[in-house]
């Protein structure tokens, strides 16, 4: 019996050590497995080869969408080998891909228990929490001034009868909290993010809140007697983004209006006053914008009236507190809006134009965009400034073009509602403005940092050039922009033909019109997947850091690739890779970090237990 178990064990060993050799990875992964069942004893010799091998598989089943499998597999696995920490983090990443931080998180920290110093499960595990908790969320509970306005607008309310409470969007529980110490008869809170919840039920039960009744359900969704008992007499929220209606208020304010709301109830808080005002802003205009007069500068490629702005469908936010910012109009009020009116909040929910001014420049300048700001009335005295430097708020920045303007030109300013979400733009009636741009294409936020970067893009169109009289026929750049596989087209007459791989309709049109501006059309050829290119290579190019400076996740699998396409004698960029760190002291840094008691009217809050979530 023993015999023909030796034979089962050497057979299975070799095949699969024959099916690793040659690429196949599922099959060497299920001989090895073999393996490792019948034979416990060579568990720690084939340990290392074993992980090796269920990375790769577990990379091959993402890439087919197959992710039942991989949990299957590496649950199996961690049977097998249940403290290797490699095999942990490699299946806490895989559940991060998935977006699934909760179940990355468990995984991770039985890595680091075994391995205290592993430092990919330790990157893993802070990008995990950062996924479960938004930072915003310790910026916002770290606002003192918000807090404490909250908290006297519901004392308020509720010492004047509004005793039965709906905190909609909980979030952390905070504001049920306040309504609780306020004396409220009756508190219910509902919260659709399974990880505020989970940290909303323990900030209950350790401040003796666990008489506020926590629903997991969108207010949507909200039904009376199932969920609620009766019509409350009070909502507190603060759903609220830099734009004041990103996180659907609106609608939420309607529906709570007609289903959970008395009709002689009343709203925390009352309504809200936006403000705009046109700016000129260099920290935006290189965020939002491709300034090629200075690409030009650093790049023999022609980018004939063409611009680039980011392809954010409603505005980005930006903390403008350190950054240099000029009104070129005066600021002008916007819109405003009833919380406590539910045919007004009908009305201004639908689509379209709610709002149309007329602002004058104030100098001669370059306008970036417009940024808009509010004021929430919590009630008829207390209100919170978002413009105020020390807010939790970010501002709303709509980009645009970057436009020179001239003292007393017009602007005319629109606000609009779509999709019950806020967009603002702006027209001039300087006729030397509209002539200025002819092309607009909007691309990543990624591809414009990227571009905006002349030092980096100076260098790559100077290897380009130096490369020039080498025999570089076949090309691949994975850059957000193929600069330097552009750069050689134009000026290496033995090139033949770039490959590119993007599915971005629009980036794919702006290369094809670069390509022709440039006497290139034709030699581009784009690319949805690296096993489309048909031939060997002579050069790469791999671009593999993120926009926030760290390298990609999961390159390893690509390299592999790009081994195989490479020519023997081939060119592979870059050469070396150095990364550097340096420590920093920041005032900032701490309050999007883990949040100070004393931010939040209530020292007995043990928010702090979530600090290590971030």
């Amino acid at each position: 019996m023993q015999a023909e178990v030796n034979d089962i064990l050497e057979t299975s060993l070799q095949k699969a050590r024959e099916h690793d050799r040659t690429g196949n990875v599922g099959k060497a992964y299920a001989y090895y497995t073999i393996v490792v069942e019948l034979c416990p004893a060579k568990r720690s010799e084939i340990e290392e080869t074993f992980t090796d091998v269920l990375c790769e598989w577990g990379i091959q089943l993402a890439q087919e969408n197959r992710f039942s499998d991989i949990v299957h597999c590496y649950k199996h696995s961690l049977d097998i080998y249940p403290n290797n920490p490699r095999m942990l983090n490699n299946f806490a990443a895989h559940f991060l891909r998935n977006d699934d931080p909760i179940r990355a998180i468990e995984y991770l920290r039985r890595a680091l228990k075994v391995a205290p110093n592993f430092l990919p499960a330790e990157r893993n595990l802070q990008n995990a929490y950062s996924m479960a908790v938004d930072r915003w969320h310790f910026t916002m509970l770290n606002d003192k001034w918000r807090n404490n306005a909250f908290e006297q607008a519901i004392r308020k309310r509720i010492n004047q009868g509004y005793d039965t409470v709906l905190d909609l969007g909980t979030g952390t529980g905070l504001l049920s909290l306040y309504v609780k110490d306020a004396g409220a008869k009756k508190i219910y809170a509902c919260e659709c993010s399974d990880v505020m919840t989970l940290i909303a039920k323990e900030v209950f039960e350790s401040n003796d809140a666990t008489d506020v009744k926590l629903i997991p359900k969108l207010s949507f969704d909200l039904k009376i007697p199932m969920d609620i008992s009766e019509r409350v007499k009070l909502i507190v929220t603060e759903t609220f983004d830099a734009g004041l209606f990103g996180e659907l208020v609106v609608p939420s304010m309607i529906n709570v209006h007609m289903n959970i709301l008395d009709p002689n109830g009343t709203v925390i808080p009352m309504g809200a006053t936006v403000y705009t005002a046109a700016i000129e802003c260099e920290h935006i205009r290189y965020r939002s914008s491709v300034i090629f007069d200075k690409v030009k500068e650093n790049c023999p490629l022609n980018f004939h009236d063409v611009c680039v702005l980011s392809d954010d469908e409603y505005y980005d936010t930006e903390n403008l507190e350190k950054v240099q910012i000029n009104y070129v109009t005066e600021p002008q009020m916007l819109l405003t809006v009833n919380f406590n009116n539910l045919l007004e909040l009908q009305e201004f929910c639908k689509d379209g134009i709610k709002q149309i001014l007329r602002a004058k420049c104030k100098y001669n300048g370059i306008m970036d965009g417009l940024v808009t700001w509010f004021k929430l009335h919590l009630d008829e005295e207390i209100t919170l400034d978002s413009s105020d430097r020390k807010s939790c708020w970010q501002l709303a920045v709509f980009p645009a073009v970057p436009t020179a303007c001239h003292e007393g030109d017009t602007l005319t300013i629109k606000a609009e509602m779509s999709k019950s979400k806020l967009k603002c733009s702006y027209s001039t009636d300087n006729a030397r403005a509209k002539e200025e741009c002819k092309f607009l294409y909007r691309l990543p936020k990624e591809v414009i940092v990227f571009l905006n970067d002349f030092d980096y893009i100076k260098l790559l169109t100077e290897i380009g050039r130096y490369q020039e009289s080498r025999k570089i026929k076949y090309i691949l750049d994975t850059s957000p922009f193929p600069i330097y596989g552009l750069t050689l087209l134009k000026e290496c007459k033995a090139s033949e033909i770039l490959y590119y791989k993007t599915d971005n309709p629009m980036l794919r049109s702006l290369i094809e019109r670069v390509a022709q501006d440039n006497g290139i059309r034709g030699k581009v050829h784009m690319i949805s997947n690296y096993d489309e290119i048909p031939c060997s290579l002579d050069s790469i190019f791999v671009h593999n850091f993120d926009i926030k400076g760290e390298l990609r996740d999961g390159q390893d699998s690509c390299y592999e690739i790009f081994r195989y396409l490479l020519k023997r004698n081939g060119i592979l960029l870059p050469e070396k890779i150095f990364l550097m760190g340096q420590l920093v002291y920041s005032k900032d840094l701490p309050n999007m970090a883990y949040v100070q008691d004393a931010n939040l009217q209530k020292s007995s809050c043990p928010f702090n237990t979530h600090s290590d979530r971030v």
